[in-house]
């Protein structure tokens, strides 16, 4: 159920995010229009990332380099890339939204990356 949704989620935000950058300027949009700009953004990250990583862990630990007996052989359940996803996906966007509004230089990609380091941290000790 989790997959549908999150696949669903992340079709119809990536249809709507392509709508909305071909059909309207951010001038013309409005407060509304840049506010549904970053929630589809968002979301669609979030869906690609979740998969990704859930792909990622099914098939890392089958490459003999990496096989060890500390990596379980189904890799990491999809709510938990989901969980680590919501994380990550929320880089761009504040990324994107520090670049709205000023300059981004070293020091504000420092933030975000301890940002999501922490988020990860947590999250891996929360769901552990």
């Amino acid at each position: 159920m989790l997959k549908r949704a999150i696949t669903a989620t992340m079709v119809i935000s990536a249809l709507m995010l392509g709508i909305l950058l071909n059909t309207t300027t951010p001038a013309t949009a409005g407060p509304v229009g840049i506010l549904a700009f970053f929630v589809f953004l968002y979301l669609s990250a979030l869906g690609v990332l979740a998969f990704l990583f859930r792909g990622i862990s099914v098939v890392l630990p089958k490459i003999p380099f990496f096989w060890t007996k500390k990596h379980p052989n189904e890799g990491l359940p999809l709510r938990r890339s989901y969980y680590y996803a919501s994380i990550v996906a929320a880089a761009p966007v504040m990324l994107v939204a520090m670049h709205s509004v000023g300059d981004v230089g070293p020091y504000q990609v420092l933030l975000v990356v301890l940002f999501v380091s922490i988020g990860w941290v947590y999250i891996a000790n929360r769901t552990a």
